[in-house]
């Protein structure tokens, strides 16, 4: 089955951001979603710190061979990759309230 929600997450040196992000992604109360992670080619430790949370199965984890210098080009890609009803493109050196996808699933529901 499709998850209700694609999360495409692109990240570029916010290695230090990374893991409150991606907790406060992974740590919401509601779970029908797939977080999509593209790196685009990091310099920082930003691999190390995204293969941490690999193991979940929710994660899909893409890291880019060469920097394409934009998130639009990850934002594609991401969209292409998704398989749920809603997309949610996250910044990768922002965090999320753990029932932010709890309210709006219910108000993109409710609305039509």
């Amino acid at each position: 089955m499709s998850p209700m929600i694609s999360v495409i997450l692109p990240s570029y040196k916010h290695a230090k951001y990374l893991p409150k992000r991606i907790e406060s992604i992974l740590g919401q109360t509601y779970s029908d979603f797939e977080l999509i992670i593209i790196d685009d080619c990091s310099p920082d430790n930003s691999d190390e710190v995204i293969r941490l949370y690999t193991d979940d199965p929710r994660v899909t984890y893409i890291r880019n061979k060469v920097n394409t210098g934009t998130p639009f080009s990850a934002w594609r890609r991401g969209s292409k990759m998704a398989r749920g009803k809603y997309i949610w493109i996250c910044e990768s050196d922002d965090f999320a309230e753990l029932n932010f996808l709890e309210i709006g699933v219910k108000a993109l529901e409710d609305s039509g």
